[in-house]
């Protein structure tokens, strides 16, 4: 919603005669975050406690965790440019197993092989795909920032109420 305001504020001080329209179109878009904020809440409350941890190739998804309660774990870290060692994929290992995680899942934007491997070494299976730094293209199931919001809560109930 800071993203809202802020291109709000600028397009109705770059184009005055539009501004209530800038701001009308606002209170609109708003509306929609907030309702599916409202509907991710009620997604992320029906998923026991015990299985929120989310396993994805990197840690992008720092705001999602941080907003609906669940814990993301990644071989990578925050860098997508860096290989995990093996310790660090032992360690995941070692966590998906001591924890039950059901489910490991891709980002639209990476490589699949290592969690592919690490699925192969655990119970846990391929969950689907996330989408995180990239949407999808324009006829995908995330081709806006709504949808691509949606899409990842969908994916990722499905595969943890399993």
């Amino acid at each position: 919603m800071i993203y809202v305001d802020n291109i709000t504020a600028v397009l109705a001080m770059v184009d005055p005669a539009n501004a209530s329209s800038y701001h009308q179109n606002r209170e609109a878009y708003v509306a929609e975050i907030e309702a599916l904020d409202a509907e991710i809440r009620k997604i992320a409350a029906g998923l026991p406690e015990d299985g929120r941890t989310v396993v994805t190739s990197h840690d992008a998804f720092g705001y999602f965790s941080e907003a609906y309660g669940l814990h993301f774990v990644a071989p990578h870290g925050v860098s997508t440019e860096s290989e995990p060692s093996a310790a660090d994929v032992a360690t995941l290992i070692r966590q998906i197993r001591e924890e039950g995680i059901k489910a490991i899942f891709i980002e639209s934007i990476t490589d699949s092989r290592l969690l592919e491997q690490i699925a192969n070494e655990t119970s846990a299976s391929i969950g689907g795909a996330l989408y995180s730094d990239s949407l999808s293209k324009p006829d995908g199931p995330a081709s806006t920032y709504l949808d691509m919001m949606r899409y990842n809560a969908a994916t990722l109930a499905r595969a943890l109420l399993r």
